[in-house]
């Protein structure tokens, strides 16, 4: 029986971002597509509704017209990006403890998620699986979870003895997969599975450098300037590119290359923060309209409603008056 409702950590869905970049799509005007604020992704350790994630993957694949997007993202993920889980793997002795320590520690990142590790004769599988009913179509987080677990018996260095076992049925295109499942790819299975020879097990895992890729430097930037902005809407700092960008110890234009590479640009990031900080504060009902614009860094009101009109297309009163 589970403990939780289905959720996965937002930090799984981090490397969306960078995929949606490298298609020319911003993940600020994505998440407007879809109706939700990109400043949940503040919060790397914060949970997302399942039922959200799936719908998510799904709405990528569509947008961008892959039939496996979800594997596309899955590879862009590195194994120390996710939190607690990813660390515990890569820190284990040999591929053996690592699977044990991905199977068992599952719910440091997915409630929800079923993971087994079995080790059958010259075998050993991890088997991927969900512990209950799925609202929306599973198969992108089927194909990044598995492009994620897959890593796992990689850290011994030996592709060739990795296998994945799909449910999913082929379909045309199915040599893209190949780059982010590898080639030893067999579809219309039981379950999805990571299957790989019993002879790696004891194998010490080849850890990567601790070097942060392009991914991990760019993710981790954009989520710190996100925060920042966040924080500091009202405490009267100056909120442009190179004042955020020298708080975060980089130059404006390393800053801007890395939320560039995410698809984020940094002017409508300060606007969506605005925003969204704007209408939290207005649903709360306690503050004059003065003292929100100057929380979300306008020096005067005249300025912020029109702002306001410009992101709702009403004044703040009257979204005020629409919400009570």
């Amino acid at each position: 029986m589970l403990h939780f409702a289905p959720s996965i950590r937002v930090r799984a869905f981090l490397p969306m971002a960078p995929y949606l970049a490298k298609h020319d799509v911003s993940a600020i005007e994505f998440c407007a597509r879809l109706g939700i604020s990109p400043n949940v992704f503040q919060n790397a350790d914060g949970w997302l509704p399942r039922a959200q994630c799936f719908h998510m993957a799904n709405e990528v694949a569509a947008l961008l017209g892959d039939p496996f997007a979800g594997a596309h993202v899955g590879r862009l993920t590195e194994l120390r990006d996710l939190g607690p889980w990813g660390q515990s793997v890569l820190a284990a002795e040999n591929v053996a403890d690592a699977c044990v320590l991905a199977a068992s520690n599952v719910a440091s990142i997915h409630h929800g998620s079923d993971i087994r590790f079995l080790v059958e004769g010259d075998t050993a599988r991890i088997v991927f699986r969900f512990a209950d009913h799925c609202e929306f179509d599973p198969r992108h987080f089927i194909f990044g979870s598995l492009a994620v677990l897959r890593k796992v018996p990689l850290l011994a260095g030996e592709p060739s003895a990795v296998k994945v076992r799909l449910t999913a049925s082929r379909t045309r295109g199915s040599e893209a997969l190949e780059e982010c499942l590898g080639p030893n790819i067999e579809t219309g299975c039981d379950y999805d599975v990571i299957e790989f020879d019993r002879e790696l097990l004891d194998l010490p895992l080849k850890t990567p450098t601790n070097r942060p890729s392009k991914v991990t430097a760019a993710l981790a930037s954009a989520i710190e300037a996100a925060k920042m902005l966040s924080e500091r809407l009202s405490d009267g700092h100056e909120l442009g590119l190179a004042t955020v960008a020298r708080s975060l110890g980089m130059s404006a234009r390393t800053l801007q290359r890395r939320l560039k590479f995410c698809g984020v640009d940094f002017e409508e990031l300060l606007d969506e923060t605005r925003r969204s900080e704007a209408i939290r504060l207005i649903c709360e009902g306690v503050h004059s309209m003065t003292d929100i614009a100057f929380r979300v860094g306008y020096s005067d009101s005249a300025h912020f409603t029109r702002a306001f009109k410009r992101w709702t297309g009403v004044a703040p009163s009257r979204f005020q008056t629409d919400k009570a």
